[in-house]
């Protein structure tokens, strides 16, 4: 009889320290997703600067390629009166 009250004692201790493991994991799992979110909006802001940063490079390298038939007919210009004062001489 005892060895019986002893193992129902046991069985209930053990089902006690189930159901406050589920409570502490339900409670790790909480804190888990607040982390998470925590991370993805330090991972968006990282990677919105990063966008950023990119997209004002491509503006940059835009402008340089208008820039660059102006600064290639410039050249061909100072070229051409270079020519001419040679031939002049």
């Amino acid at each position: 009889m005892a060895d019986n009250n002893f193992n129902e004692l046991l069985i209930h201790t053990l089902k006690q320290i189930h159901i406050r493991l589920d409570r502490h994991e339900a409670k790790f799992d909480c804190l888990d997703a607040k982390f998470d979110e925590k991370a993805n909006r330090k991972w968006d802001s990282n990677i919105n600067g990063c966008l950023d940063r990119i997209d004002r490079h491509l503006d940059r390298i835009e402008l340089e390629l208008k820039r660059f038939p102006w600064i290639i007919s410039a050249k061909f210009v100072c070229f051409g009166v270079f020519v001419i004062f040679l031939e002049a001489c």
